[in-house]
């Protein structure tokens, strides 16, 4: 893992498309769409916090700096659901941390996958008979439908039951992800 250094061309270039990667998640579905809306939003969480120092970051430490990075975006603009908040800052995250390796320690154990149809469509294929997972995992049916932080954490603990029995990170879940399917 590297420490964030925007003063590095890498680092910014990566900054970059992770800031577009997230802007692209709102395209279907989201409430607000324009770059005007969207970019300070994927701006509002500190995420010099997470993304440097040389000191590992613990799970309880990175859901506290989570949840209150979601709720600054949702309190800014509140039709912004969390779910909708915290999918900004999970894809911004999936770029920066899992994709390109930057980071704290053991950062890349504690990212969250982004929620949405397509992840939530691969537990359903892959788990419908796992009753605790997905009574945790379905809780909502929609990304909308994710209002408030508890919510948004029981489908998280509903991902912890998968990528423990799976031997995988949290983020890793996402190789259930079905956005990419296409039938003719």
């Amino acid at each position: 893992m590297e420490e964030l250094n925007l003063s590095n061309a890498r680092h910014l270039i990566i900054r970059n498309y992770a800031r577009w990667c997230a802007f692209s998640s709102t395209r279907s579905g989201s409430p607000l769409k324009s770059r005007a809306d969207i970019y300070p939003l994927i701006d509002t969480p500190e995420y010099d916090k997470v993304l440097k120092g040389y000191s590992p970051i613990t799970k309880q430490e990175f859901n506290q700096w989570h949840e209150k990075s979601v709720l600054e975006i949702n309190l800014a603009r509140p039709e912004m659901c969390i779910g909708w908040a915290a999918k900004l800052v999970n894809v911004y995250l999936k770029t920066m941390v899992y994709l390109a390796s930057i980071g704290r320690p053991g950062l890349p154990q504690h990212v969250h996958p982004p929620i949405d149809g397509g992840l939530l469509d691969g537990i359903r294929e892959n788990y419908k008979k796992n009753d605790a997972i997905m009574t945790k995992t379905h809780s909502v049916k929609k990304i909308k439908d994710i209002k408030n932080y508890v919510q948004y954490r029981v489908i998280i603990e509903g991902i912890e039951l998968i990528a423990k029995q799976d031997s995988c990170s949290l983020l890793e879940v996402e190789k259930l992800w079905k956005g990419t399917e296409f039938k003719s």
